[in-house]
């Protein structure tokens, strides 16, 4: 297991980050899910410089800039430190050579182990990247298997979000034992997810802004700096999300050849109906290959880099977008992803919309049915 120098405001405190959601939009779930005491998510080394990365800091960097260590790092015509704090996460960057560091202010004291940088792990590797809770360990080797025929993945970095079904543990057994010529490493990543915007998030039936959640913006920024300094390319598409290509090109490939060392694609739904009436939550990616000709709703962007590639201030890795990079306004034409209704615990929505099999209304995906096939997970 990877250890995490996580900083965490005392329970006692008075001080709590304040939300940026106005009380007025907060349905009954917000308090419950946002993430109101953690100061830094991780304190590791990147080259020169060591890394203090949390959530965005809103009320809590004058406090936190009041410490002894930062104020005295911050100030003067040439500061060591720098903070770079957008909307979904910071990190204060700190030249900085010692190994342990005490930070003591108004938010308390911290004794804090400066966590190695494991980028050498996974440097030249071609790394499939995901923040996953409690999918089903035989998914998340289906989307391993998927990657590695389809795609040619050879290392898997999944943050594992506090999953409950298992132990992160054995996740990691089963991962080494099904693919040992892969690098994979699972990260506990123990946070809150953060409240949802939009519809998920709707108060008295109107949407509300995508301001709170926190959690995977963290986890990609930590992937990116801790881990993938040095990778091939990297793909962040979740357990549900396949990519596929008419001609059957490696996303990875693809990227790497790009200009830009970037690709970003939508989504399109793949059914729970199948022709063999596959009981709820019972079934595999390979179930499911059948297209709605009634489907309405949409699936936001997902995406691949060169980390090398991107500018450690300027831009940032978040879920559906490199915010900051002019790649980011582009979407594939040859590129998409399979989104799997069938494969989900529900925790956002009830996704689920099996029903009798109509030839009429469901055609087959014959592009994901010739991946599953080439992955030997074809199920008919």
């Amino acid at each position: 297991m990877t250890p995490l120098s996580t900083c965490r405001i005392a329970s006692d405190s008075p001080v709590r980050r304040v939300p940026p959601r106005p009380p007025e939009l907060r349905n009954s779930a917000y308090a419950g899910q946002f993430d109101w005491d953690t100061l830094f998510y991780d304190v590791y080394r990147v080259g020169r410089h060591v890394v203090f990365q949390g959530p965005p800091l809103l009320n809590l960097r004058a406090p936190a800039e009041q410490s002894g260590y930062l104020a005295q790092r911050l100030r003067g015509l040439f500061p060591r430190a720098r903070l770079i704090e957008r909307n979904r996460s910071s990190e204060y960057w700190v030249r900085e050579d010692a190994d342990r560091i005490a930070l003591d202010g108004p938010l308390g004291h911290y004794e804090i182990a400066v966590q190695p940088n494991l980028s050498a792990r996974f440097a030249g590797r071609r790394v499939l990247h995901t923040l996953s809770r409690n999918n089903d360990i035989a998914w998340i080797l289906d989307w391993v298997r998927f990657y590695v025929a389809v795609h040619g993945a050879d290392a898997v970095l999944l943050y594992d979000n506090g999953s409950t079904d298992y132990a992160s543990d054995d996740l990691r057994a089963s991962l080494r034992e099904t693919f040992p010529a892969l690098v994979t490493e699972v990260v506990d990543w123990p946070f809150a997810y953060g409240p949802q915007g939009g519809m998920a998030g709707a108060v008295d039936g109107a949407e509300t802004p995508w301001d709170s959640d926190y959690c995977q913006t963290g986890s990609l920024q930590h992937a990116r700096f801790r881990f993938l300094r040095e990778a091939r390319s990297v793909l962040n598409v979740d357990i549900d999300e396949l990519v596929l290509s008419p001609r059957g090109t490696s996303i990875f490939a693809a990227t790497e050849q790009s200009r830009r060392g970037f690709i970003k694609f939508e989504g399109r739904w793949v059914s729970a109906t199948t022709p063999h009436a596959v009981p709820r939550g019972q079934g595999l990616h390979g179930d499911f290959w059948l297209r709605d000709a009634e489907e309405t709703d949409e699936c936001p962007p997902k995406w691949c880099a060169v980390p090398r590639k991107a500018n450690r201030v300027k831009h940032c890795w978040s879920v559906h977008n490199l915010f900051g990079a002019r790649a980011n306004r582009r979407i594939s034409c040859e590129f998409a992803y399979a989104h799997m209704r069938g494969i989900s615990q529900g925790w956002k929505e009830n996704r689920w919309d099996a029903v009798d099999h109509d030839p009429a209304r469901f055609a087959p995906d014959e592009t994901l049915r010739a991946a599953f096939e080439k992955a030997g997970m074809l199920r008919e």
